[in-house]
């Protein structure tokens, strides 16, 4: 069970690090030629293509926070399979209108001396919806 626990800080590490953002805490959860595939966003290879395409993403947003859930993970030695729901929301820049995704993402790890590494993400959506204006009392 201490890989299991090794392996859901990692996809935590990863969802706290896209939502604060904090690329390096990003980068480091990833082999250096892992693939990262978000949907109609398109597939990347290692982080140099990665990183333009989630700080792009999150550039056009005040915030953007995502929460996984507690994965289903299936550990084979050095190499490990998850499944994590999760829920992406945010708000865009200069404009009163929100985004939320729903989706999940399928993940092999691999175990290395630093942890557990993703050497392949793969994200798909379940679906999303747009808020304008902004649903309730306005935050100040």
């Amino acid at each position: 069970m201490i890989d299991e626990i090794a392996i859901q800080q990692v996809l935590n590490r990863y969802s706290q690090g896209c939502s604060i953002p904090d690329w390096p805490q990003v980068e480091a959860t990833f082999l250096p030629d892992a693939e990262w595939s978000a949907g109609p966003l398109g597939t990347f290879k290692g982080w140099g293509e990665m990183y333009p395409a989630m700080s792009g993403f999150t550039a056009g947003m005040d915030f953007w926070v995502q929460f996984n859930s507690p994965a289903i993970i299936a550990v084979d030695g050095d190499r490990a399979t998850a499944r994590c729901l999760i829920r992406e929301s945010g708000k865009f820049k200069d404009r009163d209108e929100t985004l939320e995704i729903m989706g999940y993402y399928d993940d092999e790890l691999v175990r290395t001396a630093e942890g557990w590494k993703f050497a392949r993400r793969e994200f798909t959506a379940l679906g999303a919806q747009r808020f304008a204006p902004l649903p309730g009392p306005a935050l100040g």
